[in-house]
């Protein structure tokens, strides 16, 4: 992206970076320390089962794509909706740039903040851990990043929708639910899962082939669906300004 292509992007970025959009992030490191902690308790006093290193580290790096995917969410669906109502942005569209970086710009911007909070938060964990072994690392680690890119797609796509909070409202329930019919316990038809995000399928099937490909092939499609969704009606709301 050169010159006009890239003017959304930057303006995106100068503004993700007050304090407003970068304060909820600095709630993901005392909320999963508090995490682990109990994770460990609980394991410790038999309340749970015995973590092996493997499921310790597994389930830290994972507790890391959920909180950051929960917080990601909400922020993308109350920074998508205010930037895109915002005056600021309708004068824009009467600027000699491309009308287009006005939903790929904020878009992009919005991931790759993102993304380098989760490479952070990753970081952080591997490195509080001790040595987690010899088991698919890279692969656990893709698989925690596909739900945060999801996050931001649908909070794209619902801040073209509707308003942050009904958006943000929306999200969490959606999560939620993703994450609750993943459980061993929650029996339902198959064709649900083609639906719901399948965010607790691919943690519980993740290195289990083929069924956890399958999981995760299924997020990337709704992520690049309502990314296409909100794209279009991007489209549709730019040219009746």
């Amino acid at each position: 992206m050169k010159g006009r292509n890239t003017y959304h992007f930057r303006e995106s970025i100068i503004t993700l970076l007050k304090t407003k959009w970068v304060g909820p992030y600095l709630l993901l490191p005392p909320m999963l320390a508090f995490m682990v902690y109990a994770e460990s308790y609980l394991s410790a006093h038999g309340i749970t089962g015995i973590f092996t290193m493997e499921q310790r580290t597994v389930l830290a790096i994972w507790n890391g794509s959920l909180l950051l995917t929960l917080i990601a969410g909400i922020s993308s669906c109350l920074f998508f909706s205010g930037i895109w109502e915002s005056g600021w942005f309708r004068n824009t569209l009467a600027l000699p740039v491309s009308r287009s970086s006005g939903f790929w710009g904020p878009y992009l911007a919005v991931l790759s903040i993102v993304s380098v909070i989760f490479i952070l938060t990753t970081g952080a964990v591997l490195a509080a851990l001790p040595e987690p072994g010899r088991f698919p690392l890279f692969t656990i680690i893709a698989e925690s990043y596909i739900p945060v890119v999801w996050a931001v797609s649908m909070g794209a796509f619902l801040g073209i929708l509707t308003t942050g909070t009904a958006g943000s409202m929306f999200f969490t329930a959606l999560l939620l639910l993703g994450f609750l019919t993943g459980l061993p316990i929650v029996r339902l038809p198959e064709w649900i899962y083609a639906v719901i995000p399948p965010v607790g399928r691919i943690m519980t099937l993740g290195l289990v082939y083929p069924q956890g490909l399958i999981q995760i092939v299924i997020l990337i499609l709704h992520s690049a669906f309502v990314l296409i969704l909100g794209r279009f009606l991007y489209g549709i709301g730019s040219k009746r300004r």
